[in-house]
């Protein structure tokens, strides 16, 4: 498969063949550009570029109806900039014009140069078929190309890096970042590797460049994630690879500077994790709420759904092959596919027998003693009665998924403060508004099309960290006053007003989702049993998580027909 280029433009994602070269002088412009549908505002900050890359088209001849104006093969490349969050590194927009002679100069000059030295540009039709044509560019116009561009990466799919620790592996780490920034230069001695804790599934280095080369609007610290053994079973790495594009196209997500081929370099937010005891800090839970709630009006689905749709079409034309199988398309199919995957696992088995009197397909059976069933066939039958139920009774949103802990990142300022004040002690009261929201989610992982009080629900069930001590969850109740704070600060928008009742719906329709984490999370720890060889009990986890799933459930059959539901039927 070919290095690739990948550009999030005008709400659409497209690619271009990426060649590592200094070469001359050129812009790219797409004919079909129009108002930038990502929702995606200028904040006059950007995220910084491996700034002196050449992100070089591959010579004109492989391009399907291109055809070079002489015999010689030219390289073409540019760099796009992309935008940035408060938080992030400040830096100047610029579009740097890539030349053997010339690296990087500010957007004014730089697109005078791409204009006056390229005789031909690489222009977009309808149908996303990239052809050269006459230049008859302005400046202004290159800029406003620029403007538009809102994500970009490059995917270098015949790169990979060991997932364990190792003289080879480091090796192999430094040689692909001095690819992806030729401007640290070409001594491999100058990049420090540190591997950072956290994650129960993947390897996570802090990539630090110490040279002394003047790395002028650029990274010097970038991080890199490896995948776990057997996590392509349960992760679709391309939607994760598409949903931190179009993140960060709208400023909710670091840089992604490439994707290889077993993971991902992005770049680095100054801070810390979380600890589980952190998320009920009234300090701290109203700055989650907010960006969450952020997060689910902001991201568009269908953004992410058909940004997806061309990576696998693309890929799949490039490597001539038929697609074996549908990818789930929302938490539902994905579930649905865990299942399928899942063996019969004693742990999850005995949970299950625990609470037959609870099974859908005991309860729909004439002679529920009489029959015999596998764990799959259970938990299939409850997958089902559950859509059936709830499926229809939140909103579906760009779903994180996964906000545990150590997902949530916070700066050294807020950092201090809880530490000095005591992790539990509220500290000095904030103005709470999401320009000014200190967190940062990470790790997209999981991300998929799902009802936002499932995404709501599972960052509960977070707050009980990884020991499962169920007494921190909070109750999904009206009267819950530390809950209702929280949907406040989730519901609260610039120029609206948070109302009593909406507050009391929501918090309903989180209650009928508190079961669903836990058969989410059981199913896919299940699996980890199997896979994976990091030294955590997943078999104990897997059966802890499960039963928060069937004690839902005995609680909503007996609360069912006593509250009332505006969802059910």
């Amino acid at each position: 498969m070919p290095s690739t280029y990948c550009l999030l433009s005008n709400g659409g994602l497209h690619f271009l063949p990426y060649h590592n070269s200094n070469s001359t002088d050129i812009s790219l412009t797409r004919s079909d550009i129009g108002e930038n549908t990502t929702g995606t505002k200028d904040s006059g900050q950007s995220m910084p570029l491996p700034s002196q890359s050449a992100f070089g088209i591959a010579s004109s001849s492989s391009l399907p109806g291109m055809v070079p104006k002489d015999s010689s093969s030219r390289i073409f490349s540019t760099i796009f900039t992309s935008k940035a969050r408060n938080q992030y590194p400040q830096q100047t927009s610029s579009i740097m014009g890539i030349s053997s002679n010339s690296v990087a100069s500010t957007v004014s000059s730089s697109c005078q140069s791409c204009v006056s030295n390229a005789d031909w540009l690489v222009s977009g039709g309808k149908q996303d078929d990239y052809s050269l044509s006459k230049s008859r560019s302005t400046s202004p116009s290159v800029a406003k190309e620029v403007e538009k561009c809102c994500a970009h990466s490059i995917y270098l799919p015949d790169r990979y890096i060991e997932p364990t620790e190792s003289s080879n592996q480091k090796l192999q780490v430094r040689q692909m970042l001095l690819e992806i920034f030729p401007e640290w230069g070409n001594n491999e001695d100058f990049i420090e590797l540190h591997e950072l804790t956290g994650g129960i599934t993947n390897m996570l280095l802090k990539c630090t460049y110490k040279g002394p080369e003047n790395v002028q609007n650029g990274y010097k610290t970038v991080l890199i994630r490896t995948y776990g053994r057997g996590t392509g079973l349960l992760i679709d790495r391309d939607r994760e690879f598409v949903s931190h594009l179009v993140l960060n196209s709208y400023n909710l997500a670091p840089k992604v500077f490439a994707r290889f081929g077993n993971g991902l370099v992005y770049g680095f937010i100054e801070g810390r994790a979380l600890h589980f005891d952190e998320l009920s800090n009234p300090s701290v839970y109203p700055f989650i709420a907010s960006r969450l709630g952020q997060w689910h009006r902001t991201v568009r689905v269908k953004v992410i759904e058909e940004g997806l749709r061309r990576m696998r079409l693309e890929f799949r034309q490039s490597e001539k092959v038929e697609v074996s199988k549908k990818r789930p398309g929302n938490i539902w199919e994905l579930i649905k596919g865990w299942i399928d995957i899942l063996p019969q696992i004693k742990g999850l088995v005995a949970v299950c027998d625990k609470n037959q009197d609870l099974q859908q397909v005991r309860m729909d059976a004439k002679d529920p003693e009489s029959i015999q069933l596998t764990l799959k066939q259970i938990l299939s039958r409850e997958l089902e009665w559950l859509a059936s139920e709830i499926g229809d009774c939140s909103p579906q949103v760009a779903a994180h998924s996964d906000l545990l802990c150590g997902n949530i990142i916070i700066p050294s300022e807020l950092s201090r403060e809880l530490e000095e004040a005591g992790r539990n002690s509220k500290i000095s009261t904030r103005h709470l508004h999401f320009d000014t929201n200190p967190i940062a989610f990470i790790d997209y992982e999981y991300m998929m099309p799902g009802p936002r009080a499932f995404d709501i629900s599972n960052h509960f069930q977070e707050w009980q960290g990884f020991a499962c001590d169920k007494s921190l969850i909070p109750k999904p109740v009206r009267t819950n006053q530390l809950l209702r704070k929280w949907c406040t600060s989730y519901l609260q928008k610039e120029g609206s007003e948070v109302t009593e009742v909406m507050i009391d719906d929501l918090i309903d329709e989180i209650s009928l989702y508190y079961g669903m984490p836990g058969f989410y999370w059981g199913i896919w720890a299940g699996i980890q049993s199997t896979i994976s060889l990091i030294d955590f009990d997943y078999g104990g986890y897997s059966g802890q998580r499960l039963v928060e799933y069937w004690n839902w459930k005995r609680w909503y059959l007996k609360e069912k027909g006593s509250r009332l539901y505006k969802c059910l039927k």
